[in-house]
């Protein structure tokens, strides 16, 4: 009998485990940007050695969740209008070309399709439903919006940019969570997903590439132009927001 292939999945790593709980306390707003991240608290809490925190600190800097700087320590990263016009551009590049890769190979399946329909109605589902004013319903919205961009960008089986766009999208959750306007002028994550659905469904790589970049561009400019309107005394700062996520 042929080994089945889920029986070579390796489970997390202790260290992988540990780095995702120090992510999720980050996105909650558990630890804020600029945070210092302490070993001795951290293994603590956790109940693991220091080196496995220092080494769970390591992968989230690779994520660019962390900065690490000789002789001050681990810090959550800070936020920046700068920052967040580098995050969006890159975006608004590869993930286009992250799209027009699986549908030229016509990589997504009934299945794929499913899957993001049901992330969008989610989407819908999540923000008719939600509290402006409770970071954790704001934590499901944009879970389920990075996980669509997951899904949408998986298909290109091309290992290394998923790689650079695991990250990307690892700074867009902070920054969104971080962030502190949302209103009704604001445009809604729905709509703009159902439309790049749509896109994908008609076949057209080029006229899903170009939904797709529209899409990431207007949320990039819609994210700067808040943080820049509310940098307070000159620190570049926003703390809890609701923007259109991307």
């Amino acid at each position: 009998m042929r080994p089945r292939a889920e029986q070579f999945v390796r489970p997390p790593t202790l260290t992988a485990t540990v780095a995702e709980h120090i992510k999720e306390a980050i996105f909650r707003g558990i630890l804020p940007p600029g945070a210092p991240l302490h070993e001795v608290e951290l293994s603590k809490s956790l109940g693991v050695s220091r080196g496995t925190v220092r080494e769970a600190l390591r992968h989230l800097q690779d994520e660019t969740l962390v900065e690490i700087h000789p002789h001050q320590g681990a810090f959550v990263t800070r936020l920046s209008p700068r920052k967040a016009r580098e995050i969006y551009t890159l975006r608004a590049q590869l993930e286009p070309y992250a799209v027009r890769l699986a549908m030229g190979r016509s990589a997504y399946t009934q299945g794929d399709l499913d899957e993001l329909d049901a992330l969008v109605r989610r989407l819908g589902d999540l923000e008719r439903s939600s509290d402006p004013e409770h970071r954790s319903d704001l934590f499901e919205i944009i879970t389920a919006d990075m996980e669509f961009h997951r899904v949408m960008c998986g298909r290109s089986e091309h290992e290394m940019l998923m790689g650079v766009l695991k990250s990307l999208q690892s700074q867009t959750r902070l920054f969104i969570l971080n962030t502190i306007l949302y209103h009704s002028d604001l445009e809604l994550d729905e709509p703009t997903h159902r439309a790049i659905l749509t896109a994908i469904q008609s076949g057209d790589p080029e006229h899903a590439e170009a939904v797709v970049r529209q899409h990431i561009v207007d949320a990039g400019t819609s994210l700067v132009t808040h943080m820049e309107a509310h940098a307070v005394a000159g620190r570049e700062e926003v703390v809890g927001s609701r923007v259109q996520g991307g």
